[in-house]
C-alpha cells in the first residue's frame, strides 16, 4: 500500500492472505492503514497478522523452551512520520514491564525508515532487543542502535529477499547488555533466486 499509488485489488489481497497462512508464520502484524482496508473489503487477513490494538504482545515458545516475546507498536497517526513523545513513554513503560520475563523482545513496527530511526535515535531508557521495521523507507540488516542494545532489521522492497537473524546468546538482563556480531549475533540478507523452489501451494493461489 503505497501513497498516491494505485490499492491492490480485493481478489490479490484475499490471496496473500490465504498464502500467508499456508506459509505457517508464528506471528505479524497488521497496520491500522492495512485493517481498515480488510475491513472495507470485507477480508479477514491470515490468521497470525494483528493489529496492536486487537494482540499488542505475544509469547512464542522454542523446542527449548526459552521464550520470545513479540511486542506490537501503534501505527502513527494520519500524516505522522515520527511518533511523538507520549508514544515513546508509553512504549518504554511496555518494553520496561515485559522485557524481564522474556528470554528476547521483538518489536514490530510499521513507522517507516523515519520513525523507527528517530524512535532509536533518543536512546530511550529501555529498547527491544530487535526492532523489526516495515513501512516506507530502505531496507536495514542489523544496525546496532541504541549503544548497541537494539539490532534494527527492515525488508527490502518487492520481497526479492529474506533478512535472517541469528541469535546466538539469550540477552543477559543482569547486566548491561549489548549486541556484538559475530559473537551474540549474526545478520544476514538472503537473496531469493532460483535455487529456492516454489511451494506449490502458494504458487496455485497466486496464479
Amino acid at each position: 500500500m503505497r501513497p498516491k499509488g494505485d490499492l491492490p485489488s480485493p481478489e490479490l489481497v484475499a490471496g496473500l492472505a490465504k498464502a500467508y497462512d499456508l506459509m505457517k508464520y508464528d506471528v505479524a502484524m497488521l497496520g491500522r492503514n492495512e485493517a481498515d482496508f480488510f475491513a472495507k473489503a470485507g477480508i479477514a487477513p491470515d490468521r497470525n497478522r494483528k493489529t496492536a490494538e486487537e494482540e499488542p504482545f505475544t509469547v512464542i515458545h522454542t523446542s527449548e523452551g526459552a521464550s520470545v516475546g513479540f511486542l506490537r507498536f501503534p501505527s502513527l497517526g494520519e500524516g505522522e512520520n515520527i511518533p511523538s513523545p507520549k508514544l515513546i513513554d508509553r512504549i518504554t513503560a511496555s518494553i520496561k514491564t515485559k522485557r524481564d520475563n522474556v528470554d528476547l523482545l521483538v518489536a514490530l513496527s510499521d513507522w517507516g525508515w523515519v520513525g523507527e530511526r528517530e524512535y532509536l535515535g533518543q536512546n530511550p531508557e529501555y529498547v527491544p532487543d530487535i526492532l523489526l521495521g516495515s513501512g516506507l523507507g530502505s531496507g536495514v540488516v542489523g544496525r546496532l542502535l541504541a549503544d548497541r542494545r537494539c539490532a534494527w532489521y527492515r525488508p527490502y522492497d518487492k520481497g526479492m529477499t529474506v533478512i535472517e537473524a541469528q541469535v546466538l546468546a539469550w540477552p543477559d538482563r543482569t547486566k548491561p547488555f549489548a549486541w556484538s556480531e559475530p559473537d551474540n549475533l549474526r545478520s544476514l540478507s538472503i537473496g531469493l533466486g532460483d535455487q529456492y523452489p516454489d511451494n506449490p501451494e502458494v504458487s496455485k493461489i497466486l496464479q
